[in-house]
C-alpha cells in the first residue's frame, strides 16, 4: 500500500504538466493529415457504423437485451473506445517515453497516465453525442444517468491499473506486449462491446468467468445508468469484487514499478 500511495503522490504533484504534454501528443498525433484530429472522432464512427450493419441488423435485427441495438452498442463501444486507446498506448507508455521523462525529470510513474489524458477529449465529445442519440430514441434524462460519474471514476481506475503493471512489464519482459496485444483482441470480444455475453446458448460458467472481468464490469455499469436503470450498488457482490481487483492490481503495478525503476533505461 506504502508503494501506491508513493505512486499517486507522484501522479497528482504532476498532473497539470502532464495534462499539457498529453494535449500537445494529441495534436501531434494528427499534424500529417489533412482532417487533423477530425480522424479521432472518423474513424470510430466509422467501426461503430460497421458493427451496427453486421451485429445489429444482421445477427440481433435491431434489438438486445429489450434495447435497440444501436443504444447498446453506442453506450458500450464509447467507454470502450477509451479503454482501447488508453490499454494499447499504455503498453508502451514507459517505453516510448523514457527519453523525454529522463531529461525533464519527471517521475516514470505519470507515463501510465498520460495516454488516459490522451483519450479523455474523444471520451466526452464522443458521449456528448450518445447522449443525443439516446434523447433521439425516447431516453430521457433521469436520476440514473448520474451514476455515469461512477462508471467513469471506475473506468478511469482499472485502466490505470493495468496500465501501471503492463506498461512496466513491456520493459522487462519483451514478448509482453504482443502477447498482450493478442490477448487485448479477444478481451474486446468477451467484454460484451458488441457481442450480448447474455446469450442463453453460452455455457454458464464461461459467462460467469466473463463477468468478472473489469472491463465488462465498467461497460455494463453505464448501460446500467442510461438503459436499464440499474445502481451500481443493486450489484453489490459485482462491485465489491471490482474495487477490490483494481485495488489489488494497482498494488502489483506501483510495487513493480517502484522496483524495476531505477533499471529502466539500461533495459530500453
Amino acid at each position: 500500500m506504502t508503494d501506491l500511495i508513493k505512486v499517486l503522490r507522484e501522479i497528482f504533484a504532476n498532473v497539470a504538466i502532464v495534462n499539457r504534454l498529453a494535449r500537445f501528443n494529441v495534436k501531434a498525433r494528427w499534424a500529417d493529415n489533412y482532417l487533423g484530429s477530425i480522424w479521432d472522432y472518423l474513424e470510430p464512427t466509422i467501426y461503430i457504423g460497421t458493427y451496427f450493419l453486421v451485429f445489429g441488423m444482421g445477427m440481433y435485427n435491431g434489438s438486445v437485451n429489450g434495447q435497440p441495438y444501436i443504444l447498446w452498442l453506442l453506450t458500450g463501444i464509447i467507454p470502450w473506445y477509451f479503454i482501447q486507446g488508453s490499454f494499447n498506448k499504455g503498453l508502451t507508455s514507459i517505453k516510448s517515453q523514457l527519453g523525454l521523462l529522463t531529461k525533464i525529470k519527471f517521475p516514470v510513474s505519470v507515463a501510465p497516465v498520460m495516454p488516459m489524458l490522451e483519450e479523455l477529449r474523444r471520451f466526452f465529445v464522443m458521449s456528448i453525442v450518445m447522449v443525443v442519440v439516446l434523447l433521439m430514441y425516447g431516453e430521457m434524462p433521469n436520476i440514473h444517468w448520474l451514476q455515469f460519474i461512477y462508471a467513469f471514476v471506475a473506468m478511469f481506475a482499472t485502466v490505470l491499473a493495468h496500465n501501471l503493471i503492463n506498461s512496466t512489464l513491456t520493459v522487462v519482459i519483451p514478448d509482453y506486449k504482443p502477447a498482450m496485444s493478442a490477448i487485448f483482441r479477444l478481451i474486446f470480444f468477451t467484454s460484451g462491446v458488441i457481442i450480448n455475453m447474455d446469450a442463453k446458448h453460452l455455457p454458464y460458467v464461461l459467462i460467469t468467468i466473463i463477468k468478472m472481468f473489469p472491463f465488462y464490469y465498467v461497460l455494463e455499469t453505464f448501460r446500467d445508468a442510461f438503459l436499464y436503470h440499474i445502481w451500481f450498488w443493486d450489484k453489490a457482490t459485482n462491485a465489491t469484487f471490482f474495487w477490490l481487483l483494481t485495488l489489488l492490481m494497482m498494488m502489483i503495478g506501483s510495487m513493480i514499478q517502484l522496483r524495476f525503476r531505477d533499471r529502466f533505461i539500461d533495459m530500453v
